[in-house]
């Protein structure tokens, strides 16, 4: 049997088994964890108005929470009743 080094050992076996890391997210929602960023000037965020048009808050368009300006959950998961047109 040939002795080997660990550090052969463990070069080896990166080889064999290859993982896909997860790529860093740079502005994750903080309930479903999917991206909100969209380029450098945009996102993916989607803005919520009172009845006077005043922006009010955002809402992440994958699990439909809702956010104040500060960042702080409103709604979780979308269960008020949003109307509207887009």
């Amino acid at each position: 049997m040939e002795k080997r080094n660990l550090s052969e050992r463990s070069s080896e076996n990166q080889k064999k088994f290859k993982t896909t890391r997860r790529k860093k997210l740079k502005d994750p929602c903080i309930v479903c964890d999917e991206e909100l960023y969209l380029d450098g000037e945009f996102t993916q965020r989607i803005g919520l108005l009172d009845e006077t048009d005043e922006v009010t808050g955002w809402m992440c368009p994958h699990c439909k929470s809702e956010y104040d300006m500060d960042g702080k959950i409103v709604n979780l998961g979308g269960t008020s009743n949003i109307s509207g047109e887009a």
